[in-house]
């Protein structure tokens, strides 16, 4: 039997004689889901009035108080499995929790819950019990966080193109490079306690001669190039640097896994984050679909409410079939996750369209707010620049539909 969840719907209908397909979230997944609308009225409503577009300028002891909090709620290691030390409830509680949190502004940039979106890297649940110690465990009972390093100047969504390199030298590796597009560690609530490298150990096998290292931080050999400030400041994705690699000695017992597996266990982790991202983009095109329709009923002209205007009904009717079919399609994709099957195709169909299925909503409550909508208070601007890089972030959406027909391809050879 095929089981999927979906919140609004509450009944179970057949899809020919043998398929059943059922979307009422179990009772796990409704109590998570109710546990993180009460951690956004009983945490973030209260701040609301306080709580700017700016995370970064949030005074410490705030922020920090509200990643306590949710920690506190039981957010961290929803997906990581019971017997690495996590709460074993998967990828689509997960994705609840993302997708609900995500309803007041106080959430919107995210920088609070940002251990929390980023697990400890899949590797590390079978890793050595020492490495669990110190790499798995620590981010997910403390408030500590680490930062992952794929890209370079030259290597984006082409990941196996990376060319910095670890090379064994005894029982360290030494490693050099420059890796871009990840988070600054001079912000004092997202300090990383350690940095998770992709580096070439055998240039002579491409994507085959990746391996992942764990590179504890600050390190002598790992210094900050350079900072960018992107279209969506205040938030997680506000701020990126270039982090250079200058002969940085790693122990060689900090290598993640085996030699060579590092874009597979790659590509595992992009999975589930494509995953959960998409659940987020959806959280937050909701709460703009919210404001737009509330705007709608509320805002006449020429003696009439706007929500009586066909175009505007469009345009929220637009907005709901975007939102369904986000909805539908990071569920799915969660629930495959869940049960152990390969989602390549479906993460990368909800990469590349929820992030454009935002931007759409989003520029409709734009236009329905009129001029209301361009100012800054709005927050809009903030979270359709959050959709817009989203659509470049871990995979662009170009690369999000090779990988789809790649796959329809070779499903094709077996059909």
């Amino acid at each position: 039997m095929l089981r999927m969840c979906h919140a609004r719907y509450g009944r179970s209908f057949r899809t020919g004689w043998r398929s059943h397909v059922d979307f009422e979230l179990s009772k796990d997944q409704q109590e998570i889901k109710a546990r993180a609308a009460a951690f956004v009225d009983e945490v973030c409503r209260p701040l609301e009035d306080q709580w700017g577009i700016d995370d970064y300028a949030v005074p410490h002891d705030v922020f920090m108080d509200v990643v306590r909090r949710f920690r506190e709620y039981g957010f961290r290691g929803l997906a990581v499995p019971k017997d690495a030390g996590g709460q074993g409830l998967g990828t689509m509680a997960k994705c609840l929790v993302y997708e609900e949190i995500v309803k007041s502004p106080v959430m919107h940039g995210l920088l609070t819950t940002w251990s929390g979106f980023l697990d400890p890297h899949p590797a590390l649940y079978v890793a050595p019990e020492w490495q669990k110690e110190a790499y798995l465990y620590p981010i997910l009972k403390e408030d500590k966080f680490y930062h992952i390093n794929i890209s370079e100047p030259g290597a984006g969504s082409d990941a196996a193109g990376i060319e910095t390199t670890a090379v064994r030298d005894g029982d360290t590796y030494v490693i050099n490079g420059i890796k871009r597009w990840a988070p600054p560690p001079n912000h004092p609530g997202i300090t990383p306690k350690y940095l998770l490298c992709y580096a070439v150990t055998d240039p002579g096998k491409g994507y085959e001669g990746i391996s992942l290292f764990l590179v504890d931080y600050p390190n002598p050999g790992v210094s900050v190039l350079r900072e960018y400030t992107t279209m969506a400041p205040g938030t997680y994705l506000g701020r990126s640097c270039d982090y250079q690699y200058k002969d940085c000695v790693v122990p060689a017992k900090n290598l993640l896994g085996a030699e060579g597996m590092g874009f597979r266990y790659m590509m595992d982790q992009l999975n589930r984050n494509r995953t959960v991202i998409g659940a987020r983009l959806t959280g937050t095109a909701r709460w703009a679909q919210t404001q737009a329709v509330k705007r709608a009923r509320a805002r006449e002209t020429f003696g009439k409410p706007l929500s009586e205007r066909q175009a505007i009904q469009w345009m929220l009717a637009e907005s709901e079939m975007d939102l369904e079919q986000s909805r539908l399609m990071v569920y799915k994709t969660a629930w495959m996750l869940d049960q152990g099957l390969d989602a390549r195709k479906e993460a990368a169909m909800v990469k590349c369209f929820a992030p454009l299925a935002a931007c759409r909503v989003i520029d409709r409550a734009i236009q329905i707010h009129g001029g209301l909508g361009v100012l800054q208070e709005s927050r809009f601007g903030q979270l359709y620049f959050q959709s817009r890089i989203a659509q470049v972030a871990e995979g662009t959406t170009e690369v999000m539909k090779m990988t789809i027909a790649r796959e329809v391809l070779r499903a094709s050879m077996t059909d």
